[in-house]
């Protein structure tokens, strides 16, 4: 239920974005050679490729809607290519089945330090490509073993990569949406810090691959300035 209703309220948003520029909005075009910020947040579906000696891992995939902040600061060369970096906050993580009772979930809030190409049409539809650097900094674990529920949770922990480094490569339409394909380059746990308590079983991820896609908005301030501008107007008509 609470998954239906961040996506409703994700949806909501995503179209109030998109109906600004049915307004004075569709006059409005981002600076060119001169460096601008959006405003950043979006929904995430991740899953892991892992191994572990002795178990026949299954991944699942993980829906996460809470919480994903980013503040962009972009700067255009031209009207076909530009660049962007910032700052970022998300929840990342994966999830798997070790056996047929066993389910662990795993997470981690990152911050985050994009960086991207950007090529296309910068009042418009544009592809970026690029690379980010991520910081592990609040683990929580939760075990499921025939129903019954264990949950941990740890500050900087070591049962995953402190540092995440991913690459990404993404497609932005002019309204702000966006979606996000990425990759991390190392694995996500560490293969000897693993703790389940659960008897007889003995987790030790060799490889932990996470994958992501993202569907996101990136709104500009200054149009929603104007947006607001523009209906204050039309209420005074």
């Amino acid at each position: 239920m609470k998954k239906l209703l961040f996506l409703a309220a994700f949806a909501a948003f995503t179209t109030q974005a998109m109906a600004q520029d049915t307004l004075t909005l569709a006059n409005y075009k981002t600076p060119l050679k001169e460096g601008y910020w959006l405003s950043a947040s979006e929904i995430i579906f991740s899953w892991g490729n892992v191994e572990a000696s002795g178990l026949d891992v299954s991944p699942v995939v993980r829906f996460s809607a809470f919480f994903h902040l980013g503040q962009q600061f972009h700067y255009d060369f031209s009207k076909n290519a530009g660049f962007y970096t910032g700052l970022s906050v998300r929840n990342i993580g994966m999830i798997n089945d070790l056996n047929d009772s066993v389910r662990i979930k795993q997470r981690v809030y990152t911050l985050g330090v994009p960086v991207a190409i950007k090529f296309g049409n910068m009042q418009g539809t544009n592809v970026a490509i690029g690379a980010e650097a991520e910081f592990a900094f609040a683990f929580k674990q939760k075990v499921f073993t025939n129903g019954e529920k264990a949950k941990t949770t740890e500050w900087f922990s070591n049962r995953t990569n402190i540092f995440l480094p991913s690459t990404f490569a993404e497609i932005r339409t002019k309204q702000g949406g966006y979606i996000r394909f990425k990759y991390y380059l190392t694995d996500f746990l560490q293969e000897n810090n693993q703790k389940v308590n659960v008897p007889n079983l003995t987790y030790r991820p060799t490889q932990s691959q996470l994958f992501a896609v993202s569907l996101g908005f990136a709104i500009d301030g200054k149009k929603s300035e104007l947006y607001k501008d523009e209906m204050n107007k039309q209420k005074k008509r």
